[in-house]
């Protein structure tokens, strides 16, 4: 069985990927290169204009910055729960393992 620690590393590992990936992308594939948006703001904007609406929006606010922002806080939360095991399933572990799982799921219900 696979422990919450890893659990979340592994949703870490998952979104540095992606995030990488998509970081590439965006630097080589000139669909992200828009004459309107500032740099920094390439991959919102090209998210939203793909999707539109709310889902355009929501979708933008996962750019590769916050996910390897999320990986990050996922990691720390790994490292504490390798210390205290227990501390997965006090203030903020819950929800912060939902999402990882979530995430390791494909957000797939």
């Amino acid at each position: 069985m696979t422990s919450p620690a890893q659990e979340l590393r592994t949703a870490a590992q998952t979104l540095l990927d992606h995030a990488d990936a998509t970081a590439e992308d965006i630097e080589t594939n000139t669909y992200w290169h828009s004459q309107i948006a500032d740099r920094e703001h390439w991959y919102a904007h090209g998210i939203d204009n793909a999707l539109g609406g709310p889902a355009g929006k929501l979708a933008g606010l996962l750019s590769p910055a916050t996910a390897r922002e999320l990986a990050g806080a996922f990691r720390t939360w790994a490292r504490m729960g390798d210390l205290d095991p227990d501390l997965l399933h006090r203030i903020g572990g819950p929800e912060t393992l939902a999402t990882a799982r979530a995430i390791n799921a494909g957000s797939q219900p």
